[in-house]
């Protein structure tokens, strides 16, 4: 399954990589400590060329010996930038590989800071296969999994994941080349999580949890809609608004659907 309601099981060590910069000095470090008898970790940033911002950075987590920590924390920070990676590497190994796609050659503006652990970008890359068969697989690497909450339902948060097989091992010149159209789908995603709470509803209230296509399908609308509110330079609470709107009054699915579209094309 690609999404799922809750956490799946881990597979070999588990890794949390998760944004600090939001949070206090030090916040998820001072609870990890609390809650782990012998804490593992390393900053995403650290000697790459974003090594100055480092210490407000992601940081990653060797979360394999404290799953209630992760579900206390997760559940806590969920709406935090976020990826949870079941992975057989050690933590060192592990943000080596990571740190090498913090760096990405965007077409046709130049190099800059790939956020790859948002999960609106995880979304595309990985989810929707925006990246090459290639660089995604070496971004996952051989024998991983990945998953990144995208919303909080009723009972709990729905999770998209991503999956290489065990014998799949993926290079690709680095850095990560993102093409001009890819980047232009990027491109304002940071504020589609303001209407992760309408898809959130619409899934409670139609059951659509475990339909992968009814979720992937909702998603590009969601997209599709939000791209016309920036083209269009509405106000973005008057467009989370409408389509919270639109959701609660529609009587079906096809209904909400239908007006969404409308709103895309008329706001």
């Amino acid at each position: 399954m690609r999404y799922s309601l809750g956490l799946p099981e881990a597979a070999g060590r588990r890794y949390w990589l998760v944004e600090t910069a939001s949070l206090p000095e030090h916040e998820v470090l001072r609870r990890f400590y609390e809650a782990v008898e012998s804490p593992a970790f390393r900053w995403l940033y650290e000697g790459t060329t974003h090594d100055a911002l480092k210490d407000a950075g992601p940081i990653l987590l060797d979360v394999t010996e404290a799953p209630a920590f992760l579900a206390e924390w997760l559940d806590a920070w969920g709406d935090l930038a976020s990826v949870v990676i079941d992975a057989p590497l050690p933590i060192g190994e592990m943000q080596a590989h990571l740190a090498g796609f913090v760096t990405a050659r965007l077409e046709p503006e130049g190099e800059g800071l790939l956020r790859f652990h948002e999960p609106m970008v995880l979304h595309l890359l990985l989810g929707e296969g925006l990246l090459s068969r290639a660089y995604r697989s070496a971004m996952l690497g051989s024998g991983s999994r990945w998953h990144w909450p995208i919303c909080r339902c009723h009972d709990g948060w729905l999770f998209e994941s991503a999956a290489s097989g065990q014998a799949e091992v993926g290079s690709a010149p680095l850095p990560v080349t993102l093409t001009a159209e890819t980047v232009g789908r990027l491109s304002g995603l940071q504020q589609l999580t303001r209407l992760m709470p309408v898809l959130a509803e619409a899934l409670d209230r139609h059951a659509l949890h475990g339909d992968d296509d009814s979720i992937s399908t909702l998603w590009r609308e969601l997209e599709h809609y939000w791209h016309g509110v920036i083209a269009q330079r509405l106000p973005v609470r008057k467009a989370v608004q409408a389509l919270a709107e639109a959701e609660r009054d529609a009587a079906s699915l096809h209904e909400f659907r239908a007006r969404m579209q409308r709103l895309a094309s008329t706001e």
